[in-house]
């Protein structure tokens, strides 16, 4: 790799991702647009990341979910690089969540409501921010003079971006004859059942500024672990009414890759 900003753990990370491109030829071209596109979202908010947002390691855990899923679809070379942009700009809007958690655990019904109201406004906020953030400097990540990414890959990330928490509204989106958005939206939502993930949860502050969980307690682990796991299957939901679009099992997941790695983490974590 060339020089970058990116600590050495994390560039390990991104090598081990590109494993899962099967072509040489192929993983010579993403490995150069991983690096661009990876380095200046380092440089950009990545770096100076609080624990109130994420884990550094967020983008670097879904490229590696992105990539092993990506490979078992019918995705074309611009896809991917479009999916990998995506993977790197979908959370440089930075939100304080409101998270399922609280709201299932929401006193009563109009504390509930409240919630639901200002999760769906955040969000809302939190895409298309991403979206023109992806805009605006995406043509700026250059490879001998010229940008990396084409202006459709550059507007097709952005597409991606501006509605990849959707899913999390109870939209029904995105649809099983969009490929590359199933690839991009699965590989985020299986970073909550990622160790990682896990952690990530336990440190971000309450609104009180303590941390969600203790990181030393098994049953906390455990508690985020179950809680992210219903609402991969409670969202299920959003998709009934189109009877010619399934879901895996009993989880959003529409690719078999997806639902793989979902499976071999509830597995992992004895969830059922």
């Amino acid at each position: 790799m060339t020089s970058t900003a990116i600590p050495a753990r994390l560039q390990q990370m991104l090598q081990s991702s590109l494993q899962h491109v099967g072509s040489e030829q192929e993983r010579q071209e993403l490995s150069a647009v991983v690096l661009a596109v990876a380095d200046a979202a380092w440089r950009g908010w990545i770096g100076q990341r609080t624990a109130e947002d994420n884990r550094q390691e967020h983008e670097f855990v879904v490229l590696d979910n992105f990539l092993r899923i990506a490979a078992g679809e019918p995705l074309t070379t611009t896809d991917k690089r479009a999916g990998i942009a995506f993977v790197f700009f979908h959370d440089a809007a930075f939100i304080h969540r409101i998270t399922e958690l609280e709201i299932r655990a929401a006193a009563d019904e109009a504390s509930r409501v409240r919630l639901l109201g200002l999760k769906a406004q955040q969000r809302e906020r939190h895409m298309a921010e991403g979206a023109a953030n992806a805009r605006e400097v995406l043509p700026t990540v250059t490879s001998g003079g010229q940008p990396l990414l084409n202006a459709t890959e550059i507007e097709r990330c952005a597409d991606l971006i501006a509605r990849h928490d959707a899913w999390k509204l109870g939209q029904p989106w995105p649809l099983s004859d969009d490929r590359l958005a199933l690839a991009c939206v699965e590989a985020d939502a299986l970073w909550p059942l990622h160790p990682l993930g896990v952690l990530a949860d336990l440190e971000r502050p309450t609104e009180t500024g303590v941390p969600t969980g203790d990181s030393g307690d098994p049953q906390q682990w455990q508690r985020l672990v179950a809680n992210s796991s219903v609402t991969l299957r409670e969202f299920r939901t959003n998709w009934d009414h189109l009877p010619a679009d399934k879901c895996y099992g009993e989880t959003i997941f529409r690719t078999a890759v997806g639902q793989e790695i979902y499976r071999s983490w509830a597995e992992f974590w004895r969830l059922g």
